[in-house]
């Protein structure tokens, strides 16, 4: 079974301004992009600093790092040892994704999306089982810096055009293939008034 993971914490001194302003109604509209979008049996968990209510089934699984959260606690879902998509909570679910959930099944590496062609990124990974020690071997290094020194796949050649992100490929640009939209940044999906982001993030 493919485990889909997301992280939600109270902002603190390290959040930056684009990082405020997530509460539980983020984490439900990502499970239910997941729900209509995913075919294939899953389970979401939510990494929180505290209890949350949910109506959703949302299981919750507290942070094992000491301290206030900050953006490096993004790398505790890979603890769980088991195929897993992680993306953060400001990501939007378009169209089928059974075929995400089924590589993360038998490939060997992690992949990662390169949204500007330079460098990898975290906004989707997609990771296959027995990678805990990118948690075990996690020093308190940034997160991308650290997924980047993993070996990994680029989700852009593997799939191009479907795992997209919003500010280098869908903004004044359109969604072509997209079925996965994930926002960096800002903006956020609420204030983006378009049809697909009114359709996919609800």
């Amino acid at each position: 079974m493919i485990t889909v993971a997301t992280m939600l914490w109270d902002a603190n001194e390290h959040s930056r301004n684009f990082s405020r302003g997530y509460d539980e109604t983020w984490v439900e509209k990502l499970y239910r992009g997941f729900d209509r979008n995913l075919s294939r049996p899953f389970r979401f968990v939510c990494f929180t600093d505290r209890y949350r209510e949910f109506n959703e089934p949302i299981l919750q699984q507290r942070f094992r790092t000491r301290g206030k959260p900050d953006y490096g606690f993004c790398i505790e879902p890979f603890i769980l040892n088991v195929p897993l998509i992680v993306v953060g909570l400001d990501t939007v679910i378009l169209g089928n994704i059974d075929h995400l959930a089924d590589w993360c099944m038998t490939a060997d590496k992690i992949a990662l999306p390169n949204p500007y062609g330079k460098e990898a990124c975290n906004g989707v990974v997609l990771c296959p089982a027995g990678k805990r020690a990118i948690f075990d071997d996690w020093r308190g290094e940034n997160d991308m810096d650290w997924l980047r020194k993993q070996p990994h796949e680029t989700i852009d050649a593997i799939w191009p055009g479907e795992v997209q992100s919003y500010k280098a490929h869908v903004r004044g640009k359109g969604l072509g293939a997209a079925r996965i939209v994930y926002f960096h940044g800002m903006p956020k999906p609420p204030a983006v008034n378009e049809a697909w982001v009114r359709e996919g993030w609800q």
